[in-house]
């Protein structure tokens, strides 16, 4: 929505970024999108009593906004520090109207920087808990009659579980900008997205071409598909790199695990190298740490990739003061004495964390380590992490090549319980890290300062790096001009067109 780039003027330790919105740009009933639904969807960022702690913590940096005396549709954005990412996050939030979300106007005569001054006390008042109790509502989520946007598409209908319908916008105000820029142009009239119970439903659509796109495709049926000549007619196959970061968690605050040497050990019994030729057919990419290898500036290419070396994890359980015995490893811990046992939890009906449970439960057993495994729903591995009632994890990480704010998943600040901080990962030298690596703006300099956090983490061991998964897609050859991306989704299908 905006007509080009931020202007960006710095004093000291604020940054400041001026934007305007496009003249076209307006809502479904006609009225201008302004500077007042840019403050309002920041005050939706920020509000207490509502599920939006991530994107909080995403826009953390953004402290107050300033309004155009000359234009309704220009505004300045406040920011703490500067860095170079700012330039495109500081656009990169949703704008939501405040006619459609906040109709009695309960947040107008509120300050943002009030928000952010007085978070917590704010949500004991009964002006938010007014505001939360309407937002809350499931209707804002799903009903077509709530479900409002600028953007080229309306929800058309909702089928739980069964579909969603996205239809053009007979008269949306992208179609009136002049020479529009590819990002304006939103070429199907209509997109269907299907919601398939399980793979072999999804795969039977794609095989019969009730599908035009799938992605995520189970690694057989891909390979298969991919070999045959009858669907290479049908189909163009795509496995282009994602930011998907997979990983093993450990709880370094558990006292079976607080020594960083016994959480060593446990990272060299991960076949790294059999998961990604067995499970995933050697479409995935290895890495080091939470930074992508194709990332040659800041990627840590001088670390060693931790092998698989159970002889060295026997050396490191014993440097950490565990014993073998006939009844497996004991050390005492606290005063107590405790027996290496541990329990695994990975999400429900993710086959790749079950195998891949079941390998780590192998290797350990043959050191005379009993690991139990636990399928779980996201929600409840979520309750056990945020509670740090857990040992370890296998979890998946979206993140972008975009921003390097590891402050809220790695700083100790945020290793209490309920903080997202959950592995404990940090001390003050890495936080020190962290901070500096948020602020920096210049190449080389944040890039020693990433390799040396990648250095610590695998130091510390908090979180064992696995791979960046590579998606596995099928688009249909009826289609053009479908853009293939690393990012979420993994393709854009708003520029395709159909094959005359």
């Amino acid at each position: 929505m905006a007509a080009e780039l931020p202007t960006i003027k710095r004093e000291d330790s604020v940054s400041y970024f001026t934007f305007a919105i496009r003249p076209e740009a307006q809502w479904d009933n006609g009225t201008p999108v302004t500077a007042q639904d840019v403050a309002f969807s920041l005050k939706m960022l920020h509000s207490p009593l509502l599920d939006n702690e991530r994107w909080r913590d995403q826009y953390d940096f953004i402290k107050d906004i300033q309004f155009s005396k000359n234009s309704p549709k220009t505004f300045t954005l406040v920011c703490t520090g500067y860095t170079p990412e700012m330039k495109l996050m500081t656009g990169d939030f949703f704008v939501l109207p405040a006619h459609q979300f906040d109709p009695k106007g309960i947040l107008a005569s509120v300050p943002f920087q009030l928000i952010r001054q007085k978070f917590d006390s704010l949500s004991s008042t009964s002006t938010f808990k007014a505001f939360a109790s309407s937002i809350n509502q499931p209707g804002f989520a799903r009903d077509t009659a709530l479900v409002k946007g600028s953007g080229p598409y309306v929800l058309k209908k909702w089928s739980a579980g069964q579909s969603l319908v996205l239809e053009k916008k007979k008269a949306w105000w992208g179609n009136k900008v002049e020479a529009p820029e590819t990002v304006l142009r939103a070429n199907p009239s209509r997109i269907l997205f299907q919601v398939l119970p399980d793979n072999a439903a999804a795969l039977l659509a794609l095989k019969t071409q009730q599908l035009d796109v799938m992605d995520n495709i189970p690694l057989v049926t891909f390979q298969e598909m991919k070999q045959d000549k009858k669907y290479q007619q049908l189909y163009n196959f795509y496995s282009p790199t994602s930011f998907d970061f997979v990983f093993m968690g450990l709880n370094g605050q558990n006292p079976k695990l607080e020594n960083r040497l016994t959480r060593q050990a446990l990272a060299h019994l991960v076949n790294i190298p059999q998961i990604i030729s067995s499970l995933q057919g050697g479409l995935a990419t290895p890495t080091v740490g939470l930074v992508h290898p194709q990332e040659k500036n800041f990627y840590n290419a001088e670390l060693p990739q931790i092998k698989f070396d159970p002889e060295k994890a026997k050396t490191l359980l014993r440097e950490a003061g565990w014993q073998q015995t006939s009844t497996g490893w004991q050390k005492n811990v606290n005063g107590r004495p405790q027996t290496l046992t541990l329990e695994l939890l990975y999400r429900a009906g993710n086959s790749d964390f079950e195998n891949m449970s079941l390998l780590f439960k192998q290797n350990a057993k043959s050191l005379g380590i009993p690991v139990t495994l636990q399928a779980l729903e996201s929600s409840q591995i979520s309750e056990r992490l945020e509670s740090r009632k857990f040992d370890l994890y296998f979890r998946t990480l979206v993140s972008t090549p975009f921003s390097y704010n590891l402050i809220p998943l790695l700083h100790t600040s945020n290793g209490k319980e309920g903080g997202p901080n959950v592995t404990g990962f940090g001390n003050p030298e890495t936080d020190q890290l962290l901070e500096k690596i948020a602020v920096e703006e210049h190449t080389a300099e944040k890039a020693l300062l990433l390799k040396s956090l990648q250095k610590a983490m695998q130091e510390e061991s908090n979180l064992i790096p696995l791979y960046f998964q590579q998606n596995k897609m099928a688009v249909s050859k009826k289609l053009d001009a479908v853009i293939i991306s690393g990012l979420k989704p993994g393709y854009d299908l708003t520029k395709a067109t159909l094959k005359k």
